[in-house]
């Protein structure tokens, strides 16, 4: 994909410049904006990502940034002044939460284009992994994990082989603060020395061997499905040791060569292993 018309939808960035920091130190434009700019984008049949509002350009500079997914008709929908009609409505709006002064600038997003074009083609090619697990574990996530949407996303990139991972974001993790407990499935990837296979090239990634993977293309043959949560807090890849002195870490793993039959299984022990996933409120 090398031109916006490959593209089924376009990120577009808004952002407001603020050299003279005339919003203030901490504007909160983040949580204030993001219903109102979930709502209005939708309204337009577009989809709004995410809010940056605490951040600088080196000079600086502070900037205020949204980013939006426009479907192609409306990306080359252009008003007068060469932007996607669409984002006047959602300009306007933003410029009622911050002060007069600012410099606005709209532009395309190519790396949050490509990254979705390939999360959504990665998803299409293991829709018989992900649905499954949309279907079981869905009605068990709570503390605000089900307004976060599970991910199919593409991490590392080289000629012919993209490799990913579907992570689904299940509850606060309650061995680690301010963390997230988050299931990832995907292929079980073995790696084998002098392999041609994808998994053998697992430490060029910089995977753990048999981390749940997706591999574009999609392996040939039957394969077996694994999914793997860990908690709490491990050690970095240069110690030892966690670096609390009370730290505890477990990670849970499963296999299955159908993903179905996986998906219950984990389904199932969730429930043993926090049970408050499946409580009273949780049917």
């Amino acid at each position: 994909m090398r031109d916006w018309k490959d593209f089924e939808w376009v990120v577009w960035r808004i952002e407001a410049q603020d050299p003279l920091q005339l919003a203030g130190e901490s504007p909160d434009l983040d949580e204030r904006t993001e219903e109102t700019m979930t709502g209005l984008a939708a309204s337009l049949g577009c989809v709004y990502e995410h809010c940056v509002d605490s951040d600088s350009y080196p000079d600086g500079t502070p900037y205020y940034a949204w980013w939006v997914r426009l479907p192609a008709a409306e990306h080359n929908r252009l008003d007068a002044s060469g932007h996607p009609q669409v984002l006047a409505p959602m300009r306007q709006y933003l410029a009622t939460q911050l002060p007069d002064g600012l410099t606005w600038v709209s532009a395309p997003d190519r790396e949050y284009t490509v990254d979705h074009a390939a999360g959504a083609v990665m998803r299409a090619a293991y829709d018989d992994l992900i649905v499954p697990f949309e279907r079981a574990l869905t009605p068990l996530r709570r503390d605000g994990a089900d307004a976060l949407d599970p991910r199919a996303k593409v991490w590392k990139w080289e000629e012919n082989l993209l490799v990913g991972t579907f992570d689904l974001w299940l509850c606060n993790d309650p061995d680690r603060p301010h963390t997230w407990l988050v299931l990832t499935a995907g292929l079980w990837a073995e790696p084998q020395l002098f392999e041609e296979e994808p998994a053998a090239r697992l430490g060029h990634f910089g995977f753990t061997p048999h981390h749940p993977l997706l591999f574009l293309p999609r392996p040939p043959g039957p394969a077996t499905f694994t999914a793997r949560i860990t908690s709490g807090a491990f050690p970095g890849t240069s110690s030892s040791r966690a670096k609390a002195t009370d730290a505890l870490g477990t990670a849970h793993q499963w296999t299955a060569n159908a993903p179905d039959v996986l998906a219950a299984r984990v389904r199932h022990d969730l429930g043993l292993l926090w049970p408050h996933l499946t409580g009273p409120d949780r049917n």
